[in-house]
């Protein structure tokens, strides 16, 4: 994207993350020479009015820098009330139940606010300004230790009745698996998330020696890429699980593409080219004729963009 299509966007993004909060304009993430965000790191903050104090002042030295600063953007990795701002609880950080978050750092910062889910940013981020760019109907996920997805549906992003929409890793794929941590068995996390692709991996791959620091879906994809059969035959496996569940949702909402994005959609080819193949040979003709299955353009980033674009958008 070229610097001259994005200078009027002017909005700043926050992606609230477990362990850091990452701050930064829109137009300097979306230049070609992408500026670094300013990084917080939450276990340096011993409560919640620290920590947004800090980001407060974050913000205010970018507005220091851009002038034209109208509004911001928060994407956090949590159950959230978008109407309200309201943060009902944000994984992995103590403390973060039931905050007012857009009122208080409106109150801060004098910006108006908009507060989101992580994975809504992220799709948001790919149908506004990423892969899917041009596409009316796309389910983004990210797959990580945790699989989140969001829904952009008739060009808008679809956040169902309560703001839960698109949790598709609480999605089941084995109705006599184990239950999931809200009692629904075989859910789609439970097989390929980061800790079961490593688990997968340490119990198939034992004629390996094992990585320093253990294994990981990166040691995995190592070793396929060297040629390894059991190590490529488990990518095989988990595009098939992936598939299925994909498979099920194009049938539900018929979309013009499937991003991916997240640490485990690193292994690139050995698992983009099955899990195409496995999609296109469990769908109809008619669903598949112009759907894509493309891997995300953004990523670490994604949540500022897509914090951002939105408070732009919503403005």
């Amino acid at each position: 994207m070229k610097i001259s299509e994005v200078k009027n966007q002017r909005a700043i993004g926050i992606d609230f993350g477990a362990t850091t909060v990452k701050i930064a304009a829109l137009n300097d993430i979306l230049e070609e020479e992408a500026a670094l965000p300013l990084v917080l790191e939450t276990t340096s903050y011993a409560s919640v009015e620290h920590l947004i104090g800090a980001i407060a002042d974050s913000v205010g030295e970018i507005q220091s820098r851009h002038k034209d600063m109208v509004a911001l953007g928060c994407g956090v990795p949590g159950l959230v009330d978008f109407d309200r701002g309201f943060v009902h609880t944000l994984t992995n950080v103590p403390g973060w139940q039931d905050i007012a978050l857009r009122d208080l750092l409106e109150k801060k910062t004098g910006l108006p606010v908009f507060i989101d889910n992580d994975a809504n940013c992220m799709a948001y981020a790919e149908w506004r300004y990423g892969a899917a760019v041009g596409c009316r109907n796309v389910v983004a996920l990210t797959l990580g230790t945790g699989i989140g997805g969001g829904l952009i549906i008739d060009g808008k992003l679809y956040r169902g009745s309560s703001f839960a929409a698109g949790e598709i890793g609480q999605m089941s794929i084995d109705y006599a698996g184990i239950p999931g941590p809200y009692g629904l068995p075989g859910i789609l996390e439970g097989f390929i998330g980061n800790r079961e692709i490593s688990a997968m991996a340490s119990s198939r791959l034992h004629h390996l020696q094992a990585p320093e620091g253990g294994w990981s879906p990166r040691a995995a994809t190592q070793f396929a890429i060297e040629g390894d059969a059991e190590a490529r035959q488990l990518w095989l496996d988990v595009a098939e699980y992936l598939g299925s569940m994909l498979a099920s949702i194009a049938w539900l909402i018929n979309p013009d593409a499937f991003v991916i994005g997240g640490g485990v959609a690193n292994a690139d080819e050995l698992l983009f080219d099955p899990l195409e193949k496995k999609i296109r040979e469990s769908v109809s003709n008619v669903i598949s004729a112009d759907l894509r299955i493309l891997p995300a353009r953004f990523g670490n980033e994604a949540g500022i963009v897509g914090s951002a674009a939105q408070a732009i958008d919503s403005l």
